[in-house]
């Protein structure tokens, strides 16, 4: 919490930097805040967590004016948009009843945070030349200028496609959206070649949603999905939203309510002291664990 309070501190003396000066100001502050998330992501209280969320990513967000390019600082934003989006206003699009207003709301809200946090993440890549002009060209050549990144571009590449996933998760039935699919595996995939248990295994997770989302004509596969929800459980056992995910995708996808059940309940008793750094996502995880069950004979 400290390092949170430094850095709204510092913001009032940014301003009275000269350009250079503001520059090596905000970039300090930068990797200061993206340590300083482990505060945050350790909270336990979840509504507490909510309500000061929009307040520090605000805090980014004018950090990024000091310096538009700073590759940590719109790391820092995607994922902070992606994980507002993911932790709370998805669970209230599973609360509210599809088609009302607090659904609605919900949903738009979700899609505009998980742009942004896409944005964002566009923007850390794109301070990579290769990457720039990647995205600019046809599939191949994007595909080419991420082979171009090394280990240091991982949080980049996951944020940005756990945003861009989750966003054309919610605009699935537009045809400009889809097309976008092949490159944002390709951003995972590339994830999975240089650090596959970045983030307790979840780029794992995320390729297995994909996969277990997907009918077969366009590239599903519950097999494969599957295994890479195992690998990613295996990573980090104790990381238990990626067991909500492997019952709220795969399980439903080959329609087992009995592996739905047993492993939703799993993460429901489990001890959130076992891995205490992600006190913050395991209890949403648990809230969302009690939600699906609620659920379930709509599910099956």
């Amino acid at each position: 919490m400290k390092k949170i309070i430094l850095i709204v501190l510092s913001l009032s003396l940014i301003a009275t930097f000269g350009c250079s000066a503001k520059k090596i100001a905000t970039d300090t502050i930068g990797k200061i805040a993206t340590a300083g998330m482990a505060s945050f992501e350790n909270e336990s209280d979840v509504e507490f967590a909510r309500e000061s969320a929009p307040a520090l990513i605000k805090t980014m967000e004018v950090l990024r004016y000091g310096n538009k390019k700073n590759r940590d600082t719109l790391t820092l934003l995607a994922k902070a948009y992606g994980q507002y989006a993911f932790g709370f206003l998805e669970e209230d699009m599973l609360k509210y009843k599809r088609g009302s207003k607090e659904y609605i709301k919900a949903r738009e809200r979700a899609e505009l945070f998980y742009r942004r946090g896409k944005e964002h993440g566009i923007a850390a890549l794109i301070g990579n030349s290769g990457m720039k002009k990647g995205f600019k060209g046809p599939f191949p050549e994007f595909k080419r200028a991420l082979q171009g990144l090394g280990k240091k571009y991982v949080p980049a590449l996951f944020w940005t496609a756990f945003n861009w996933a989750n966003w054309l998760n919610l605009k699935a039935d537009d045809p400009m959206a889809i097309v976008d699919l092949p490159r944002i595996e390709a951003v995972v995939n590339r994830v999975l070649e240089l650090d596959g248990t970045f983030c307790y295994g979840s780029a794992h997770a995320l390729i297995a949603t994909i996969l277990s989302s997907r009918p077969k004509m366009l590239g599903g596969n519950p097999e494969l999905a599957g295994k890479e929800f195992n690998e990613a459980i295996s990573i980090e056992p104790n990381y238990l939203m990626t067991k909500v995910l492997y019952s709220q995708y795969y399980a439903r996808r080959i329609n087992d309510e009995n592996l739905f059940e047993t492993t939703l309940n799993e993460v429901i008793t489990a001890d959130l002291a076992l891995l205490q750094s992600q006190m913050l996502a395991n209890k949403l995880a648990k809230r969302r664990a009690q939600i699906l069950l609620n659920m379930k004979k709509g599910l099956f």
